[in-house]
């Protein structure tokens, strides 16, 4: 009993032994000069197990060595996406300062066909609490600037009027633009030439006030509306300030209120350009001079 658990429970080793000794008794039979030393059987033996000691080492040396080139070409991987994420940003930040170049191209190609004598300045900050109605220009006193200068800004080749300045510093200076409650702008229509106030209400929004109720056949939606240059005004003018974009009255009410859709989008400009003083004196009176050899004017 004992022996057939042995070998229910050694199975594999039991055939091994039996077939070992089918095939010495074969071998013993089918030749002659066959001689059984136990050193033979020893050796053979020997170099059975020293075979596959030799082919488990070569194994484990294979994977070890496995492993280590997966992990060299791992971090060989590692180094190359992050030299490619490198090149990646170096590719965007190229293409940045290209578009920036090529703005700043055109803004100061606009710069130099402007007529009026101007300084060029960038937006590097706007207040979002308050409607943006504080904007800060990157140009101060150093660059000639002065309280109360008009700006002006180009976008899709219309010039317009952004606002003037308030607070002037050495290296930079705070914007008023047109849309804030407190800017004030005297303003005509171009076409039919009445004249009005125009002022902000905040959020991109500006009002024309005070014009003539009698003008209301002659005022069309699209009409342009300028800068008139009249009285106490600090703003040359014929700046382009915005169109016509509503048209309302009370009926106890005797002018009109007309809506004005800027001409400038405050929400994508970068840059403007801060009209000199002598520029806007000198504009003013060419344009005094012209309205004093052409009276008669509708609305005058």
């Amino acid at each position: 009993m004992l022996g057939k658990k042995f070998i229910v429970h050694h199975r594999a080793g039991s055939l091994l032994t039996l077939y070992c000794l089918i095939c010495f008794v074969c071998l013993a039979f089918s030749s002659r000069s066959f001689v059984l030393r136990p050193r033979d059987l020893g050796l053979s033996v020997f170099s059975f197990f020293q075979e596959g000691l030799s082919s488990a080492g070569s194994f484990f040396t294979e994977t070890v060595d496995s492993i280590r080139v997966l992990g060299e070409m791992k971090k060989d991987y590692e180094a190359a996406l992050e030299k490619l994420q490198r090149y990646e940003q170096v590719e965007m930040d190229l293409l940045v300062l290209r578009e920036e170049n090529r703005r700043l191209s055109e803004a100061l190609a606009f710069s130099g066909g402007m007529t009026f004598s101007n300084i060029p300045a960038k937006i590097i900050g706007k207040d979002p609490q308050n409607y943006h109605s504080t904007i800060t220009l990157n140009k101060g006193s150093l660059a000639g600037v002065e309280k109360d200068m008009s700006v002006v800004g180009i976008q899709s080749g219309h010039q317009g009027l952004v606002g003037k300045i308030t607070r002037v510093g050495l290296s930079a200076s705070i914007l008023q633009p047109i849309f804030d409650p407190n800017s004030f702008v005297a303003a005509r229509l171009l076409s039919s030439r009445y004249e009005g106030l125009v002022n902000g209400l905040g959020a991109d929004t500006i009002l024309m006030r005070y014009v003539k109720r009698y003008a209301r056949p002659e005022i069309h939606y699209g009409d342009v509306v300028v800068t008139s240059g009249m009285g106490t005004s600090i703003f040359p003018s014929g700046i382009e300030i915005g169109s016509v974009k509503s048209i309302s009255a009370r009926s106890y009410d005797t002018s009109l209120e007309l809506e004005i859709e800027p001409v400038i989008d405050f929400s994508r400009i970068e840059y403007v350009y801060i009209l000199k003083p002598e520029a806007a004196e000198k504009d003013k009176e060419l344009d005094g001079a012209g309205e004093s050899g052409a009276p008669g004017e509708t609305g005058e």
